[in-house]
């Protein structure tokens, strides 16, 4: 029962509104899930492009934390899903007897080395990917969610989306397809399914995507609110970048798909979902950030080297590892939980939607 015997699936939508999409219709298999890919993709580098001839790009970058912990974070966010499925009573396949499986063997041979560096220049972003658990980290399984609408959006009090360019790319999509496992869909596919069969159980792909700032540029005299020589715009020249801190889970790029009898169902995180308890703050070595407060968030800046490591990104030179307008960091200690507390809201949910499919 592979590719030729596809089954139906429900459209659902969880008790909070959190998620929404489609679940499998064999529910005694939803009830029984083997987690074959589950990966954080952490947005270290972003940025944010202005129309204006004299603006530029604004880029922000992260300053941390070390592998380490974002390996530590990953695991544990994992281990909170297996949790919070068993508690809804989602029986979860142990790794042993998933790992046994020969399509998981051909899975590992398409996945990249975990952790992974991955730049977007069209969308103006950098992340490092890192697989929970040893899994293979494979891309291909968990696709960006295409909603009517997006919560993300250029940071509140500056530059709406028209003066910005492809603010639309940047708000629907975190990981463009390019960096799919394109050569490699069928056997990922098939794989997938063999796996569901073989089990007697669905296979439960899983991605968080996590920003830490909202990004923002100001025009002067151009922008409801900011006239010509006002606090926002004196001595920086035409375009100022703000930036501010909004740790969260993003909505489209946070995704749960099902892979059973031959097909793909995916749920998506509808809105973001906050990471309380962590704080981002400048970091104080890295001097491209001028620290003054200036009421939107932490700094304002013009961009003064033309696009910085955007500019880079954009060339397809990736990442300059040195180069931002904005550096922030993190508490390495505050970090795993509050991720944890966070991502654990989303799980419940997951699991009321798998408990609770008819």
């Amino acid at each position: 029962m592979l590719a030729g015997s596809a089954l139906a699936a429900t459209d659902v939508q969880g008790p909070q509104g959190l998620l929404k999409g489609q679940v499998p219709d064999n529910v005694a298999a939803l009830k029984r899930v083997a987690i074959a890919t589950f990966f954080v993709q952490y947005v270290t580098d972003f940025g944010i492009e202005t129309k204006r001839k004299k603006g530029g790009v604004f880029f922000s970058k992260w300053a941390g934390p070390s592998p380490e912990v974002l390996q530590g974070a990953s695991d544990a966010l994992y281990d909170q899903l297996v949790a919070d499925l068993k508690a809804a009573g989602v029986e979860v396949v142990a790794s042993d007897q998933l790992d046994a499986q020969v399509a998981m063997a051909d899975l590992r041979k398409v996945a990249r080395p975990n952790l992974a560096a991955v730049d977007d220049s069209t969308i103006k972003k950098g992340s490092v990917l890192v697989s929970a658990r040893n899994l293979p980290l494979v891309l291909a399984t968990l696709p960006d969610v295409k909603l009517s609408s997006y919560a993300t959006q250029p940071l509140e009090g500056t530059d709406g989306p028209g003066n910005l360019i492809g603010w639309d790319k940047q708000s629907s999509q975190w990981l463009l397809g390019s960096n799919m496992e394109l050569m490699s869909l069928g056997s990922i596919h098939i794989g997938q399914a063999k796996i569901a069969e073989s089990l007697n159980a669905t296979v439960l792909n899983v991605r968080l995507t996590i920003p830490l700032v909202d990004l923002g540029v100001t025009t002067c005299g151009n922008v409801h609110g900011w006239v010509a020589g006002s606090q926002a715009c004196r001595g920086y020249g035409d375009v100022t970048g703000l930036i501010k801190p909004n740790p969260r889970f993003v909505e489209a790029g946070t995704v749960f798909s099902f892979a059973q009898g031959g097909q793909q169902s995916v749920l998506g995180l509808q809105k973001p979902v906050s990471i309380t308890g962590l704080k981002v703050t400048p970091d104080p070595g890295m001097k491209s950030l001028d620290q003054g407060f200036m009421g939107l968030g932490f700094g304002a800046v013009r961009s003064a080297r033309g696009g910085g490591g955007i500019g880079a990104l954009l060339r397809g030179a990736g990442v300059d590892k040195s180069e931002a307008d904005f550096w922030v960091n993190v508490d390495a200690a505050e970090f795993q939980p509050a991720l944890v507390g966070a991502g654990s809201t989303i799980f419940k949910e997951l699991a009321q939607i798998m408990a609770g499919a008819k």
